[in-house]
């Protein structure tokens, strides 16, 4: 055993000594009182959801977890989708996963969804196999009841999504609109989000 070793086990051996020798001269009452000056766990403020219980805006927006089939029109023709909702970065955003059933898939998009509690409105990224060419323009919107309402403002002309939950039906719907030079809004595409035969809502 090295000389240091024999030094740091005799240091050890007294600091042992001490701390036993003065255990009883501290008392109970010490002890309560250093507990007492240990801060509180921190604990949620009033109205603010804790993480177990999420705000009614993000509960919204988990109505869109798990799987689904969409089916609709985008430019006039039929489309169909594969897609899936799931948490991603830690709760942050939701992830609504796209993808077309053609084989191979022609288009696949990730949109990412979240409300900002501060500002009070929901933010989206959407995120397709175009690249950096759609993803420059974040859209924001405010929800109105079961409907949500988002404007992404692109220099050629803002888009608008407008996703409404059926609560009773357990399903969705997403219309998609573009605004014309003169400012009226005509329909691209609309979609409905029904669940896989057999499959539920993840809970």
């Amino acid at each position: 055993m090295a000389r240091s070793d024999i030094e740091l086990r005799s240091l050890s051996a007294l600091v042992l000594a001490i701390t036993a020798a003065l255990v009883p001269l501290v008392g109970p009452s010490a002890a309560a009182a250093a507990a007492a000056a240990q801060p509180a766990a921190q604990q949620p403020s009033a109205g603010q959801p804790s993480a177990a219980q999420p705000s009614a805006d993000d509960a919204y927006l988990d109505a869109l977890l798990g799987s689904w089939v969409v089916d609709g029109t985008y430019a006039g023709k039929p489309a169909r989708y594969r897609g899936r909702g799931e948490r991603v970065l830690q709760g942050g955003f939701l992830r609504l996963h796209l993808v077309d059933t053609a084989k191979p898939p022609q288009y696949e998009a990730s949109v990412f969804l979240a409300y900002d509690p501060k500002q009070k409105d929901f933010v989206v990224h959407w995120l397709d196999n175009f690249g950096a060419v759609g993803a420059r323009v974040v859209a924001l919107g405010r929800r109105d009841g079961e409907r949500l309402v988002v404007t992404f403002p692109y220099a050629e002309g803002a888009v608008r999504d407008t996703f409404t939950r059926d609560p009773a039906a357990g399903g969705w719907t997403l219309l998609l609109e573009e605004q014309g030079s003169s400012g009226a809004w005509s329909t691209s595409g609309s979609f409905t989000f029904a669940r896989p035969a057999g499959t539920k809502r993840p809970r």
